[in-house]
């Protein structure tokens, strides 16, 4: 792997992608790759006034060896707000982000994620507490709106009354899941109004694509990244102007491969659960190959871990690009 000219380094964050990104493929992911420079974990909340057991092993320190790691809470209400700040303030975390673009109606009916964006007020309320009660840092992670664009015009000045970090925008409503075009006059007006800095976020899937956003948008030096680099974890590479050859790539998705195979047989109730994640895992994972339907196809008929384990070889060996 070397370097090529690139002056305006970015600052790049792998996204909270429930069911993905989770303590197994952050850190193996961080080992194997190392140009992610910031680590959200996916969204805890709180129910009946506790936190669940499920998400004790996504937050705990030894399972988050990186530099820099950032939960991610969703809350409804101000004293949510508050008891998730020290909850995780107990476990040695100096900032958290506040999750307002949750797109999914299970969390937007009960007022949470991108539900509370038509409510400038309660986030007021919630932020007001946020900052009474915690010493923590605090960043906001959001959307345009829930139905309509026009509803981040009265967040933004509430976010102006308080010292966010940073504002991440995923500048789509909720409506629009992660399907449609990207609204990007909403992130300029962002960048325009906003007091605070802001990360782009959304379907900076490709080299072309953040290059892209970069000409529309020069003065924006931070990203999240999600699905981009589940597609291709040398996505972070590329864009900070590394370039690798087809024998070190083929290395690299081996070896990353391997440890969270043997990351999720360590973790994992059983073998059976453990394949099932690396299944998931190659939802994404199989975009590294030539025909990535045909591959997926033969990851998901491996019934057991030996007829897995052979699907991968053949794999690696006739469909690496």
């Amino acid at each position: 792997m070397h370097k090529t000219e690139n002056s305006n380094q970015p600052v790049l964050y792998l996204a909270p992608l429930q069911g993905f990104t989770d303590f197994v493929y952050r850190k193996v992911y961080s080992e194997v790759f190392q140009l992610v420079d910031a680590f959200f974990i996916p969204y805890i909340s709180v129910k009946n006034h506790e936190v669940l057991k499920k998400y004790r092993k996504e937050i705990l320190p030894e399972n988050n060896p990186q530099n820099r790691v950032v939960p991610q809470v969703l809350a409804a209400d101000p004293d949510e707000m508050v008891f998730l700040a020290e909850y995780l303030a107990d476990f040695g975390y100096t900032e958290i982000n506040l999750n307002l673009g949750c797109p999914y109606p299970m969390v937007t009916k009960r007022g949470m994620g991108a539900g509370l964006l038509p409510h400038p007020g309660k986030i007021e309320k919630i932020l007001a507490a946020f900052f009474k009660e915690s010493p923590l840092n605090l960043s906001v992670k959001m959307r345009a709106g829930l139905v309509l664009p026009a509803e981040m015009e009265k967040v933004i000045p509430v976010l102006n009354q308080f010292p966010l970090t940073e504002v991440i925008l995923h500048p789509r409503i909720a409506k629009q899941l992660y399907e449609g075009e990207i609204i990007e006059s909403v992130f300029q007006r962002a960048y325009s109004n906003l007091q605070h800095r802001l990360v782009y976020n959304g379907d900076v899937n490709t080299v072309e694509t953040y290059s892209n956003i970069l000409l529309k948008f020069q003065q924006t030096n931070h990203f999240m990244l999600g699905r981009g680099i589940l597609m291709n974890p040398f996505l972070p590479a590329e864009i900070k102007g590394f370039v690798l050859g087809e024998a070190e790539k083929k290395e690299k998705l081996a070896e990353f491969h391997k440890r969270m195979l043997e990351e999720y047989l360590a973790v994992m109730d059983n073998p059976g659960n453990a394949l099932n994640k690396m299944k998931q895992f190659w939802v994404y994972f199989c975009r590294n190959f030539s025909e990535p339907e045909k591959c997926l196809k033969k990851i998901e008929k491996s019934g057991t871990l030996t007829k897995y384990h052979i699907a991968v070889t053949t794999i690696f060996r006739d469909h690496f690009n």
